[in-house]
């Protein structure tokens, strides 16, 4: 019976300690949540920002004469 006493005791306690390492104390976690960007929420650049930003890619040399007037004349449609 004493045993049987002891047995409980020392279960209990590991159950205890169990439970407080996995379930209390420590450090937070701080779990964040993903944002789903939906279709609405994706800007297109105006057409005006497009051929500034391909007139400084021309200016850079990233890209070259003849591709500089091909993407102008896609742009503006001609």
């Amino acid at each position: 019976m004493k045993t049987v006493r002891i047995f409980v005791i020392v279960l209990l306690g590991t159950v205890s300690l169990y439970l407080v390492g996995c379930c209390g104390g420590g450090k937070e976690t701080v779990v964040e949540r993903e944002r789903v960007v939906t279709p609405e929420e994706v800007v297109t650049p105006t057409l005006g920002k497009q051929l500034e930003d391909l007139k400084k890619a021309y200016d850079s040399g990233t890209i070259t004469k003849q591709e500089y007037e091909a993407g102008k004349k896609r742009l503006l449609g001609e």
